[in-house]
């Protein structure tokens, strides 16, 4: 449906011409700004009976990109990624086209479809050190495309046509088209309301495998714990979501549905939420244009103070059995606390509990997963602790 490859090299030519150009002073000013992250994480995790033994460091995200906007109509990012694998890949690389008189744009490029709360923001401000199983298992990922999107002060909307991602390689591209809308009708003294809701539906390519749908233990270590093996087609996805910040309380919660287009049996319906609370000390979480952003931090270290500490707890749970399908279903606990000496760095510790019904297919699980579900091991029950080191720039 898109060239991939041309596309991403379109958006980085963008950027390198204007980090390549002189900075002028005018309506067509150029402005160019560099921009990385680095996440580090150790992971420790067991289960009551998988033969599972955990405890590892991985460099989890590491993000090296530049943005830049011409005058007041034109924006261009490009990310490039890596983690301990070693591999680099692209993650953002497109044009952002302001259209004059009419408060809307358009991206072009490599990019996130738009759904769910918890994935539109970024991991360096998600309240938890991974997002909701739901977020992964459906796999909100990057794709090719184009996106129409507009905001206001109370609402945002976006909606688009996407390929593949860019690690797809095939002359026979599946697609998606995906839309997201948010209104904010509480945004006044230190009280916002978020409401929001989002859809997509997407197909394979005709030379590719089918779609399955699989969730890890919370952390990114080890592998999965359920899966349905290869089932779909295509699929539809609607999801609402809702948060609420009252001063340095925030709540938030979202719930997913996703209806597969099975191609060996009936149309299973796929599930999942989450519930979460959280308390700041010392500064407060951030709301901005339909998601959550840079937390404010009243006392950084920098400044001679004590920087910012946020609490939270949440419950997620995913289901991915219905009808003839059975690939488990995982209930987690999760408790954790950040430090944030600057805005910009953080210090995060997770613990989670996450009680596994395993299903029947081994496909993609971990090897200590695999081998319970192969022994006919009905459920399980991971735990762990995520400690991550983050800076960004």
């Amino acid at each position: 449906m898109f060239r991939s490859k041309s596309t991403a090299a379109l958006a980085f030519t963008g950027v390198l011409a204007l980090a390549g150009a002189p900075i002028a002073q005018a309506d067509d000013a150029i402005t160019v700004k560099l921009n990385g992250r680095v996440q580090i994480d150790y992971n420790i995790a067991d289960a009551d009976t998988a033969n599972l033994d955990v405890n590892a460091s991985e460099f989890r995200r590491v993000y090296l990109g530049a943005s830049g906007t011409y005058g007041k109509g034109l924006k261009c990012k490009a990310i490039l990624s890596t983690n301990s694998s070693g591999e680099v890949k692209v993650q953002d690389a497109l044009l952002d086209f302001k259209i004059p008189d009419t408060g809307w744009g358009v991206k072009a490029g490599h990019m996130k479809t738009p759904n769910s709360l918890d994935e539109q923001t970024s991991s360096r401000f998600i309240s938890t050190l991974e997002r909701s199983a739901f977020t992964d298992a459906f796999a909100f990922n990057r794709r090719v495309g184009v996106m129409a999107h507009t905001k206001g002060d109370n609402y945002t909307f976006a909606a688009g046509v996407f390929g593949e991602n860019l690690d797809v390689e095939s002359n026979q591209e599946g697609y998606a088209v995906a839309a997201r809308a948010t209104y904010t009708p509480i945004n006044s003294d230190g009280k916002i309301v978020h409401l929001g809701a989002s859809a997509r539906y997407r197909e394979q390519g005709e030379t590719a495998g089918d779609i399955r749908y699989r969730q890890r233990a919370f952390a990114h270590i080890p592998g999965r714990v359920i899966s349905t093996g290869s089932i779909a087609g295509s699929d539809i996805f609607v999801g609402v979501e809702a948060a609420g910040l009252f001063d340095q309380l925030w709540l938030a919660g979202e719930y997913g549905l996703t209806k597969a287009g099975a191609t060996a049996t009936a149309d299973p319906s796929l599930s999942g939420h989450y519930i979460e609370a959280g308390y700041f000390f010392g500064g407060k979480k951030v709301y901005k244009d339909g998601k959550f952003n840079r937390p404010k931090v009243d006392n950084p270290i920098t400044d001679g103070g004590m920087g910012a500490v946020s609490l939270v707890a949440r419950y997620d749970s995913l289901d991915l059995s219905d009808k003839a399908v059975d690939g488990g279903s995982l209930d987690t606990l999760l408790i954790g606390a950040d430090w944030w000496p600057t805005r910009n760095t953080r210090i995060g510790l997770n613990y989670f509990n996450g009680d596994a019904t395993l299903g029947s297919s081994t496909s993609g699980l971990d090897s200590a997963f695999a081998a319970e579900v192969t022994n006919g091991t009905v459920g399980d029950t991971a735990q762990g602790v995520v400690a991550r080191l983050q800076f960004d720039f």
